[in-house]
């Protein structure tokens, strides 16, 4: 478990310290240095569309006018051909050479309050190629899902990034009228950086049409595979708004991009299911040690009678000799405190995750109370 003194929050870049200024960490690989980072997120400065953020640096405890750590923050965005209206990264991935890196993300369009349609997205993906500060124009490439039914997806997530493959998804929503978090009715896909090809991930009974998956999180094995980690979803009766939701369990699966073959497919529920407590329990990222151990940021979310009720932890899960994945995962909280204070988080998220250091977001009660919150992302560094 992760003790508060490992802390950092807010961890942000926000200028001027304004309290209407939200950064969103959500992203994390290793920098070009030891003991450095390389950081994706966002924020809301410019209003209701997000910027797009990059972090350069150790995760330090320094703070200089509402600006953390002592390295170096860059804001990213599309080039403006995209007919973009804001920009936010996901996943970062540094590559062999010279300030060479890979980001993936998304992009919000201004549709002038008219519903979105195949050809009129309102969230499209994309990924990127090029120096650490996105100025590599001809590296920017859009990725428009698509759905399990076979049409363009109105909103595309590209989430995580790794090895030249991205994982994201692909949707008519983007988010679960029931839960408010991720979406129901959402096709998962894997995209190739170079190409631009997507191969849609194919779950055991997934032609159930009432079963849905997000793809989170994908690693590179370095042995021809590679690991996607992410959530599913069930519900009773997908038009129908109060629907009970049935299964919510996060999982691994592997993928062989010479075959197209998925394999060793396993889900796994928030403190494997010994709570007792009705949670949807998603993956966020991943990340592979050296000795093959997979670490996996996960977010807990209340559901069916707790609603104020999100939990972000950290899940170890190792391999059977066989090459599965076994079915227990270890499970550590983390207790999420903001920096200077004993006010702990109530509503967190564990968004990413690199050798011991996990990016997320906190919510923490203002004046004692759980009607207000003041939301601010953090840095764990875990023991």
């Amino acid at each position: 478990m992760a003790d508060s003194d490992l802390i950092i929050s807010p961890f942000q870049y926000n200028p001027g310290s304004s309290s209407d200024v939200v950064t969103y960490l959500q992203g994390i690989k290793g920098g070009d240095e030891n003991g450095t980072y390389l950081v994706v997120g966002a924020n809301n400065s410019s209003g209701p569309d997000p910027v797009g953020l990059v972090y350069q640096g150790p995760l330090d405890a320094v703070q200089s006018n509402g600006v953390s750590g002592s390295g170096v923050w860059t804001i990213i965005s599309v080039p403006e051909g995209f007919d973009a209206a804001g920009t936010s990264v996901y996943g970062p991935d540094r590559l062999v050479g010279d300030d060479r890196v890979n980001y993936v993300g998304a992009f919000t369009r201004d549709l002038d309050d008219l519903t979105p349609t195949a050809e009129d997205p309102a969230i499209v993906g994309f990924t990127y190629t090029g120096s650490t500060d996105g100025s590599t124009t001809s590296g920017w490439n859009e990725v428009q899902g698509v759905t399990q039914s076979g049409g363009l997806a109105t909103y595309t997530f590209v989430h995580s990034v790794d090895g030249g493959l991205a994982v994201g998804n692909a949707d008519q929503a983007d988010r679960d009228g029931n839960t408010g978090y991720f979406s129901l009715s959402s096709t998962a896909f894997v995209v190739d950086i170079e190409t631009g090809e997507q191969t849609l991930i194919r779950y055991p009974g997934d032609r159930n049409p009432l079963v849905t998956h997000t793809a989170y999180g994908i690693w590179d094995n370095e042995d021809g595979s590679y690991t996607i980690a992410g959530g599913s979803g069930s519900v009773l009766d997908s038009s129908e708004q109060d629907s009970d939701l049935v299964v919510a369990d996060a999982y691994l699966i592997d993928y062989d991009p010479v075959t197209g073959r998925f394999s060793n497919y396993q889900t796994f529920a928030y403190n494997n299911g010994e709570d007792g407590v009705d949670l949807i329990t998603h993956f966020e990222g991943i990340y592979r040690d050296d000795h093959g151990i997979y670490y996996l940021p996960a977010t807990s979310v209340s559901f069916n009678g707790y609603p104020d009720l999100a939990t972000a932890s950290v899940a170890t899960v190792e391999r059977n000799c066989d090459g599965s994945f076994e079915d227990m995962a270890e499970w550590s909280d983390l207790d999420v405190i903001k920096s200077g204070t004993d006010v702990e988080s109530i509503l967190s998220t564990g968004n990413s995750i690199f050798a011991n250091q996990v990016v997320g977001f906190a919510n923490y009660p203002v004046d004692g109370g759980s009607e207000t919150l003041e939301s601010l992302s953090f840095v764990a560094s875990l023991a």
